[in-house]
Formats: C-alpha cells, sequence, structure tokens
C-alpha cells in the first residue's frame, strides 16, 4: 500500500497554476477573472472560455461555496488513497465566482450526510511532505 507521502502532489511551478497554490499558501482561494468580460472561470487556462480576450487575472474569492453534485469513492485507482475510502469527492459552486464550480475531497462529513446545495467552506491543508497546502472542502457552520 501507498504511503500518504506517495500521493500525487500539483506541480506549484505549472504555468497555468503556480498563482493558485500560491495563494492557497496563504489560505486564499483564487480562480482566474478576465479583464474583458468580467467573468471568473476555471479551471485555469490563457485565454478566456467566454470571450476568448487574453487579458486574465489570479483573483482571490471567498473560500465558500454549495456541492453542486458528488461522488464516493469506494475503491480508489489513485495510489496513496486506498486507505482512506470511502471518501467523498464534491464539485463545489463557489459563492464570489458565478459560474465556476471546483472538485475537491469533503471532509468532516459521512457520505450519507452529503446534500445538494449545502453550504461548505475550503479548508487548506499542507500535503504530508509540507510542500504545498492542499483545497478539500467541509461543511460550513
Amino acid at each position: 500500500m501507498a504511503s500518504e507521502a506517495q500521493k500525487p502532489l500539483p506541480d506549484r511551478q505549472d504555468i497555468d497554476t503556480g498563482a493558485f497554490w500560491e495563494g492557497t499558501e496563504r489560505g486564499e482561494l483564487r480562480v482566474k477573472r478576465c479583464e474583458a468580460c468580467a467573468r471568473h472561470h476555471w479551471p485555469p487556462r490563457r485565454g478566456c472560455p467566454h470571450c476568448g480576450s487574453g487579458a486574465l487575472t489570479w483573483e482571490a474569492v471567498s473560500p465558500t461555496g454549495k456541492v453542486f453534485s458528488w461522488t464516493v469513492v469506494h475503491r480508489s485507482q489513485t495510489p496513496g488513497f486506498e486507505q482512506e475510502v470511502p471518501y467523498a469527492v464534491v464539485l463545489v459552486a463557489l459563492d464570489d465566482a458565478p459560474g465556476v464550480r471546483m472538485v475537491g475531497n469533503l471532509r468532516d462529513c459521512a457520505p450519507d450526510r452529503i446534500a445538494a446545495s449545502m453550504p461548505v467552506e475550503a479548508v487548506f491543508t499542507p500535503s504530508a511532505d509540507g510542500s504545498v497546502k492542499l483545497v478539500h472542502w467541509r461543511p460550513k457552520g
């Protein structure tokens, strides 16, 4: 079995996501916003998916949202997660970024307690090796 330290980790130097990971280090949830049409988008890319503009900035948004959808993993296909099953993966509609949905693990909630539109908040959790703070979600309140 793979240990916690063997879980795959993001590349903090990635050209498309590096600024996101810089934000998580400060406890900020960041998404890209287009300066031309003012819309947010996720996942990050070099051009606005709404209007095509390349004038994009990273913006910190409220680390809150509502569960849009979810699944419960009973048999992990990803090395390092075998000991955590069952675990819930949620798709969260962010409160401050209309149309943006982010994927993440849901913590502190039994899988049978998850509900559509359940309010959640981001939790910035250090990776096992301390190299990055990962974003997880938990019920708000």
